[in-house]
């Protein structure tokens, strides 16, 4: 992993309801997994989350958050928390700026075309997401960052094509980690 990056803490992100959220706002717990989805309509950004959220239960007594940050899509985002019941923070960042500040705004390009993002978009069919309106965000690569309280990035996972998240417990051995080396 590169150097360590630093979240600034005045960064503006908005609430699916159009509310300001400062970046400094975020991370008040020791430790908060990130999931920097593609658009909130994205489905294996979708299923991802939703194996994010179950998750985030077993970390509570850790002091351990969730957030998932996307460019676009509140009414997505809305969705998801009312009516497939989301309980993690879900915050919009239109400019890109959260994206930049991790070193995570590039784009996918031509790995969009890869087949193993339409398998991805295949297996979420499967277990039962459906299609949303994809958005002006669709190019953006998914990924992961888990952020301490002084908002340093400390483990990042850049996704390569659709639908390219790491596997939970990867991210949960990660965090295990993380919580042993910072106690």
């Amino acid at each position: 992993m590169p150097a360590a990056r630093q979240i600034p803490s005045d960064l503006e992100l908005v609430s699916p309801e159009g509310d300001r959220v400062l970046s400094g706002d975020l991370f008040d717990s020791g430790l908060t997994v990130v999931q920097l989805v593609r658009y909130f309509g994205c489905l294996p950004c979708q299923d991802w989350l939703v194996e994010l959220d179950q998750r985030a239960g077993a970390w509570d007594p850790a002091q351990v958050r969730t957030l998932a940050v996307g460019g676009s899509a509140d009414y997505q985002a809305r969705w998801l928390r009312d009516e497939r019941g989301v309980r993690t923070r879900l915050v919009l960042d239109p400019g890109h700026a959260f994206r930049t500040s991790v070193g995570a705004q590039k784009k996918l390009g031509a790995k969009l075309l890869d087949p193993r993002g339409a398998a991805a978009y295949g297996r979420s069919l499967q277990r039962g997401f459906r299609p949303q309106k994809i958005t002006r965000d669709t190019t953006r690569s998914p990924g992961v960052v888990v952020v301490d309280r002084e908002r340093t990035v400390r483990w990042q996972y850049g996704g390569r094509r659709i639908g390219d998240y790491p596997p939970m417990e990867q991210v949960a051995d990660v965090v295990d980690d993380l919580l042993r080396h910072t106690s």
